[in-house]
């Protein structure tokens, strides 16, 4: 009788885990998209606050452009003059 009760909790036991979803196979690939997603929202910002203080902060040399001899705004032309009155 002893055997008897011993294969029915068996094969109950098996049942269990084998209807039950695997707990690993729904947490790794839950915390991996987690740490995936986490790592690439703090890139971006990362980038962004690079990309504003680029903008924000920079250098300055004139000793640079009075060397090359070069400057970055041109003068405009001559003013034009407007076109001659004539009479009909």
């Amino acid at each position: 009788m002893s055997s008897t009760g011993n294969s029915t909790m068996t094969m109950e036991t098996t049942s269990r885990s084998s209807s039950a979803p695997n707990i690993a196979a729904i947490v790794a690939p839950s915390v991996i998209l987690g740490v995936l997603a986490i790592v690439v929202i703090v890139l971006v910002v990362f980038f962004c606050i690079i990309r504003k203080k680029r903008q924000t902060e920079g250098t300055y040399h004139p000793s640079a452009e009075e060397q090359t001899g070069t400057r970055s705004v041109q003068a405009p032309d001559a003013l034009k003059l407007p076109k001659e009155e004539r009479l009909i």
